[in-house]
């Protein structure tokens, strides 16, 4: 059994039972909307806690403010103040925890009106890829790829994997996502293993070959306020 299925499942079970209690008058002053929601916030922020994804600690702390801004007596900074300060707690921490890493050869393409850098990358089994406030493309050529380590803040980032090939049957992919896009194309006869968590965020297969019999790419990592597009080439 798969760590999120366990983690999930105990979700929703408390989910149900609560609602159940609340239904037979144990929380008068509590709706199940509301006893939803809190739970829904205290997830996303253990989980956030538990991966260093620092929008979706902030956030989740500040829709938990939102929803007992009248119990916590902070009415006057809900709900706009509250989640401006977690933008901008969210910017600062991602920055302050971005790991620095060389300096590789860049230049810059204009594809469908927007700018990106293109790193050239030399080849190799193993690739470390971060962008920051700017969108970016990478190219993984490797005739024996084996891991890659992806960091995106605020930013798109595009990685191809078409050049690669997979010699052992297995690679591993290591994703922190947080307020941007990565998409991943990667060949055809690929098949994905999605063991990501999401914090407001999410993992989105397309062009999917479900007889495809190849190499198993692994994704892990947290995706928070973003997205992960996965495209079959």
């Amino acid at each position: 059994m798969k760590k999120d299925n366990l983690f999930w499942g105990l979700f929703l079970i408390a989910a149900a039972v609560l609602i159940l209690v609340a239904k037979l008058g144990a929380f008068p002053e509590m709706s199940i909307m509301k006893i939803f929601w809190t739970l829904v916030f205290a997830v996303a922020l253990v989980n956030s806690l538990a991966n260093l994804a620092f929008p979706g600690v902030f956030f989740s702390l500040a829709f938990l403010g939102i929803i007992y801004d009248k119990e916590l007596g902070i009415t006057a900074i809900t709900p706009w103040t509250i989640l401006l300060v977690a933008l901008l707690l969210s910017i600062g921490m991602s920055l302050i925890y971005t790991p620095k890493k060389k300096k590789k050869k860049s230049k810059h393409h204009e594809i469908d009106g927007n700018d990106f850098v293109v790193f050239d990358e030399e080849d190799s089994n193993q690739f470390d890829f971060s962008s920051s406030f700017v969108g970016s493309i990478k190219y993984v050529n490797s005739d024996n790829f084996e891991s890659a380590n992806i960091d995106a803040k605020f930013a798109g980032m595009k990685v191809y994997f078409d050049n690669a090939v997979i010699r052992n049957g297995h690679a591993t992919v290591n994703l922190n996502v947080s307020f941007a896009g990565v998409e991943l194309y990667v060949p055809k006869n690929w098949r994905i293993d999605n063991q990501m968590s999401a914090s407001f965020g999410g993992v989105e297969e397309k062009n999917r070959n479900n007889g495809a019999d190849g190499p198993i790419l692994t994704l892990r990592g947290n995706v928070s306020l973003g997205g992960v597009t996965i495209l079959y080439v």
